[in-house]
């Protein structure tokens, strides 16, 4: 490399750094956000236990972060860690593509022209990586997969540096640099783990295969070896057409029977073709080295190695340190006797064993950690037997490998009633809908923020894609073993993964944040295919003065269409500098519940987003969060009952004696039956209010006045269904028992809360006696009287119409509205469903006024409050929502915003109605009577005729059609929106 273009790799280098940091840095959302992100937050700022397998590296690296002197909230720091490993993994992906077209135009002349455009081309790559979807979302929250990312793509750059410098003496550092990496990987994500796999193959490429003639036929040798077993497997799993659930048992046969099958097939086949497939020259020698470069690491090191001190040592942790040092002092031994014997592989693939158990040593942190009890400990990892089940994820069940459809869950039974076979399920749900899609979400386009929607070929034309597929062919076709190496990444970080994971349908969210390795391989095909294009193109008009011209326009095309088109598409829905709604939507939650509640939630939305506030910015560490979904885990159900780790909350009150909480597992018999739970003088719940405290707010833990004349004198009694069926067999879960403990054992001493994100099922029968306040339900000890429609108004009022311009740490009422009022902002699908509860506290408390107490000035009033905080062009809302409010309005006398929702509701009804039955089977009446009310009965004419053209014979649907032409032929025309 000349001066020069040494100069010109530098800058090009440093402006594709400082263009990302900079993307990332200024659309970073400023606090935490949902998923994910509050717990690892949180266990960041304390270094907490999160949920296994961990990421102990990352919250070293986070704790750093928070101690940063940046102003503003600390959650935005720790989102820096994903800024900076994002705009680190784009400059990584930038060098890496140098590197490969390096390899590629190994000995060609390059000249300015020539060196401008490889880095260019790079420079393309990499910003698409940039600007895709997926990889932007990882980059401005703190999550694992950007740090990952990071990792991911040192690895590989360190790996062509190695290829690069394989013939120096000390090359070997670079090897093991990588295995150091590698071992850190499993502290932050095993996503980057597997890199080791193309690490290995490379290495064995460069070092065995000599003779390129015979590792090519032996190659294509393998393509029909792999294409053989996924005949079998497909073959096989089209077979599979029974809707019944598999039992662990069952499936674990199964998978035993796949495996020897494969197994046998696999045997014969080599054995078939043992003379080309057993060379040290064949393809398969750098295939083999790679698997077991892989199985070494991971399982080998990251679980077999602790299973085995466990085995041996039990929970004895001095024994369990003894027998570690033993065998690390038996590897350095091995490794230094290799070295004196000149036995170079062995010497190197010790002493990199060695770095890549160094690397994972960093999971002393969660042991210790474990031990000092954080409010955060998940699993209670504190000694050999803790730290096998969480670095073994136990907590999430045991699944299969093999066999495709599997869930017992009683919410995801479409897998087993929506697809044919199993292999319809694999080929349409597993690989297209959970990963092809999402390549083509980065690729081709996204244009719905909604689950499940689908690529939007419009928005980036396909261009990025078609430039990567043609960059993945022109690496093939001039340098294939590198090719062959990247090709099985991207398989391997991409479709085996998706093949691993097994996910059943449907998700809670969508799942492309898991393969981030696999668009940074894709990232470089670009880089590859930008390059080719512009070697085609020199070729083509080789000798032709329109040569530099040629250079020019596809460089100038390129960077239009990919780079700036992306960055165009992605940016309104990716920046999140103004993003504030989980920290609100938390606060308001746990300012929603008096002093000392305890409060039920149900998943990762309405949990981690609470613990971060509560454990990095103090507020409301009184309240007591139950996670309904954790609190199935006998470990969580001991820390419940256990003293807090605050002194400020109390501990949860469980009757059930320690030595009893390790049984409480799996499914519990149950009938359906009365339960009763006696309700003390003077019990907390109930509450005289005036109903001017919505202009004049009350303050939280008022002392409540009980309703003596409900509650069947003395006591509360409730129907208590099983929650789950098998068979015959009528069960309840571990949580319903603990929710009906919980709620006896306090016997109404401190308030008890269920989230509104809580399902039915979860509140075990008690709904009549579940006081509206906000964002959560309150218990009372009485049953709600027709007067007050089960709606607490002062609360309830106090929090809507007084916002705080600050925030506080102790009971406080008054909700924040900072993003939702804020029409800049958009927001995604699943924080539009978390506005939605926002908004029923509004509709809940605007009927309340209207109907409950016949004052259409006070409902009015909150109706005008709602669309001040919450307007309704910003925020989505569903068809059901929308039909809600348009008929309070229309009592209200609004026909204004009757007509102005109607009119933003036909948009949904004709997108819930395209394509098939609707899910909502009432939504044609209801847009009818949407027509109706605002008079507009040319438009009720249409859909009248459009339901009697595909519903013919309904005499109703004739009837309404007469008296809507009567009304018309009278000049009842609608009216102007």
């Amino acid at each position: 490399m000349t001066m020069t273009s040494r100069i010109l790799h530098r800058c090009v280098a440093a402006a594709v750094f400082a263009i990302s940091a900079v993307q990332f840095f200024l659309t970073a959302q400023p606090t935490v956000s949902f998923w994910d992100p509050g717990e690892l937050s949180a266990a960041a700022y304390m270094l907490q236990v999160p949920h296994p397998p961990g990421g102990p590296l990352f919250s070293l690296v986070g704790r750093f972060f928070y101690l940063l002197p940046i102003a503003g909230d600390p959650g935005f720091r720790m989102n820096l860690v994903s800024v900076a490993s994002s705009a680190f993994s784009v400059l990584f992906v930038y060098l890496i593509a140098v590197r490969l077209i390096g390899r590629i135009r190994r000995g060609d002349p390059e000249s300015p022209r020539e060196a401008s455009g490889t880095r260019i081309a790079a420079a393309i790559g990499a910003l698409a990586l940039s600007f895709c979807d997926t990889f932007w979302f990882n980059g401005v929250e703190s999550n694992y997969f950007a740090a990952a990312t990071l990792l991911f793509t040192a690895m590989l750059w360190l790996l062509l540096v190695w290829d690069e410098k394989a013939d120096e003496p000390g090359s070997g550092r670079y090897l093991l640099l990588i295995a150091y990496l590698a071992g850190l990987s499993a502290g932050v994500h095993l996503m980057s783990v597997p890199t080791i796999f193309t690490v290995a193959m490379v290495v064995a490429f460069r070092r065995f295969v000599a003779d390129d003639a015979a590792c090519r036929k032996s190659g294509l040798l393998f393509l029909g070896h792999a294409a053989l077993l996924l005949v079998v497997a497909c073959v096989w799993w089209n077979g599979m057409t029974s809707t019944d659930v598999p039992s662990p048992e069952e499936f674990h046969a199964y998978d035993t029977k796949f495996v020897l099958v494969t197994g046998a097939i696999s045997l014969l086949f080599m054995a078939l073709f043992w003379k080309r497939i057993f060379l040290k020259d064949s393809f398969y020698t750098p295939v083999l080295a790679a698997g077991a470069a892989l199985c070494i690491t991971y399982p080998g090191v990251i679980k077999i190695l602790p299973k085995i001190i466990h085995g041996l040592s039990g929970n004895d942790s001095t024994l369990g340190i003894a027998i570690l040092a033993g065998f690390l002092a038996a590897v350095a031994y091995a490794a230094y006797a290799s070295a004196k014997r000149s036995w170079a592989l062995l010497h190197i693939s010790l002493v990199a064993l060695l770095f890549v158990i160094l690397g994972f040593s960093t999971y002393t942190m969660i042991v210790a950690r474990a031990n000092v009890h954080p409010p955060m400990n998940e699993n209670n990892p504190g000694n050999f037997s803790g730290l096998l089940t969480y670095l073994n994820r136990e907590q999430y069940g045991d699944f299969p490998l093999f066999k495709r459809r599997w869930t017992p869950e009683a919410d995801r039974q479409r897998t087993f009633t929506a697809y044919r076979s199993d292999f319809d399920f694999f080929l349409r749900y597993q690989m297209q809908h959970m990963f092809n899609r999402y390549v083509l979400f980065n690729f081709a386009g996204r244009g719905s923020r909604d689950q499940d929607a689908d690529p939007d070929w419009s928005q980036l034309l396909g261009i990025p894609f078609a430039v990567g597929l043609f960059g993945l062919y022109w690496q093939f076709r001039r340098d294939w073993r590198m090719g062959a190496a990247f090709f099985m990444l991207f398989v391997i970080m991409g479709y085996l993964i998706a093949f691993y994971q097994n996910q059943q349908e449907p998700q809670p969210r969508e799942r492309d944040y898991f393969y981030a390795g696999a668009y940074a391989v894709f990232a470089l095909w670009i880089a590859l295919g930008v390059r080719g294009l512009l070697d085609t193109a020199a070729a083509f008009l080789r000798g032709s003065k329109a040569q530099t011209a040629a250079y020019a326009a596809v460089l100038g095309v390129a960077v239009a269409f990919i780079p700036l088109r992306m960055f165009q598409a992605n940016y309104a829905t990716h920046d999140r500098s103004k993003n504030w709604l989980a920290w609100d939507y938390s606060y308001d939650m746990l300012q929603t519940c008096e002093r000392d509640a305890i409060l039920f939630t149900n998943g990762d939305n309405d949990t981690f987003p609470l613990w971060y506030i509560q454990d990095v910015e103090g507020v409301r560490r009184d309240v007591r969060v139950v996670n309904l979904s954790l609190v199935n885990t006998p470990w969580y159900i001991q820390q419940m009952k256990d003293r807090p780790y605050y002194p400020e909350a109390a501990a949860v009150p469980i009757s059930i004696p320690d030595r009893r909480i390790p049984e409480l597992e799996g499914l519990i018999p149950w009938e359906p039956q009365t339960v009763t739970i006696p309700v003390p003088p003077g019990a907390a719940g109930g509450a005289a209010f005036t109903d001017t405290a919505i202009f004049n707010p009350g303050t939280v833990g008022a002392a409540p006045v009980p309703d003596t004349g409900a509650g069947g004198g003395g006591k509360i009694q409730f129907l208590m269904r099983n929650t789950l069926q098998y068979g015959r067999t009528k069960a309840i879960r571990v949580q319903d028992l603990m929710v009906k403990n919980i709620i006896e054992t306090n016997r109404w001493q401190r308030p008890v809360y269920f989230a509104i994100t809580c399902p039915p099922d979860s509140r075990i029968g008690i709904d009549d006696y579940l006081r509206f306040c906000g964002l959560a339900w309150k218990l009372v000890p009485y049953k709600a009287s027709r007067l007050s429609m089960g709606i607490d108004p002062d609360v309830v009022g106090a929090n809507l119409f007084n916002e705080p311009a600050d925030f506080s740490r102790t009971p406080r009422y008054g909700y924040k509205f900072r993003t939702t009022a804020d029409t800049t902002v958009v927001l995604d699908e699943n924080e539009v469903r978390m506005v939605s509860g926002l908004r029923s506290a509004f509709r809940a408390l605007a009927i309340y006024e209207e109907d409950g107490q016949h004052d259409l000035q006070k409902s009015a009033r909150v109706m005008e409050r709602l669309e001040q905080v919450i307007p309704w062009k910003t925020v989505p809302m569903v068809f059901e929502e929308g039909y809600d409010f348009a008929l309070l309005y229309y009592r209200l006398g609004r026909p204004d915003r009757v007509a102005m929702l109607t009119g933003m509701l036909e948009k949904e009804f004709r997108a819930e109605t395209a394509g098939g039955p609707p899910a909502n089977p009432y939504i044609y009446g209801q847009m009818i009577r949407l027509y109706e009310l605002g008079g507009e009965y040319e438009a009720e004419l249409a859909l009248l005729q459009e339901i009697a053209r595909t519903h013919p014979g309904d005499p109703s649907v004739k009837e309404r059609i007469d008296t809507v032409q009567a009304i018309l032929s009278r000049g009842g025309g609608s009216p102007a929106r």
